[in-house]
């Protein structure tokens, strides 16, 4: 049952950019899993996610996949950066041409005819307007200079779609994240990227149902849960990170006490 859930070919064309080309529940989950946090995010705070401006790094299945949702969310994505180089837009890449960037991938690369040289757009991408950031590529590449640029263009919601995004020695919480954490809402990659890890948990339950609808709904119905607890702590958008942590360790405490 788990090895069927997630090489399981998506049926259900709301989760797929294309059904003939057979993408998989494990292509598509976590990506899809990081676009709903951002959704998630901006409900729980009173907001809506339409018409927010995005910048997302890496084109790798996470950055692609979140991409994807996104733009089908509403979402205008006025940046893409990737190792090879990188799109901008400041108007917005709608929904018709993130698909069409999706399906035209190389591996995890960036396809286009007017992609932007790499040293070109590493200078350029973290000074444009944007409200929500998606680091999606390598773990700690983002750096405390970059994000602060993006603070400064309007920056409200980080949802890190990689492990470890922020250029932290630390494993948990190191300076950078810390920084971003006081600014701005950065929701960890615990919570962010866990689509993989739910559909395992969700796959060895009793009769389930394993339908794209069930198993992407139950994603993110966990995604939304945990966000929701954070909202409870405090209505305030910075410092999601930091209580994140602390809700998951009393919980892991309660756990092992329990054991």
């Amino acid at each position: 049952k788990l090895r069927y859930g997630v090489s399981k070919v998506l049926e259900d064309s709301s989760y797929s950019p294309d059904l003939k080309r057979k993408y998989k529940v494990a292509d598509m989950i976590t990506g899809y899993g990081v676009s709903e946090s951002i959704r998630h995010y901006y409900e729980l705070f009173g907001e809506n996610c339409f018409g927010k401006r995005a910048v997302i790094q890496g084109w790798g299945n996470v950055a692609a996949a979140a991409t994807f949702y996104l733009s089908k969310l509403g979402v205008k994505i006025v940046g893409i950066i990737d190792r090879v180089g990188g799109l901008i837009n400041p108007e917005g890449f709608g929904e018709e041409d993130i698909t069409r960037l999706f399906l035209e991938r190389k591996g995890n690369e960036l396809c286009s005819p007017d992609l932007i040289p790499f040293d070109q757009i590493q200078k350029e991408i973290w000074s444009l307007e944007t409200d929500i950031f998606v680091p999606a590529a390598a773990s700690r590449l983002v750096s405390k200079d970059q994000i602060q640029h993006m603070i400064s263009h309007g920056l409200e919601v980080i949802a890190s779609g990689a492990n470890v995004p922020f250029a932290d020695q630390e494993i948990f919480y190191g300076p950078v994240m810390e920084f971003a954490d006081q600014h701005v809402a950065v929701i960890p990659d615990f919570i962010a990227n866990c689509g993989m890890a739910r559909v395992f948990a969700y796959l060895m339950q009793p009769n389930i149902e394993i339908s794209d609808d069930a198993i992407f709904s139950d994603v993110s119905s966990v995604i939304f849960e945990a966000l929701k607890k954070i909202r409870t702590v405090s209505s305030k958008k910075t410092h999601i990170s930091s209580r994140a942590y602390e809700i998951a360790l009393k919980q892991l405490v309660e756990t092992i006490n329990e054991l």
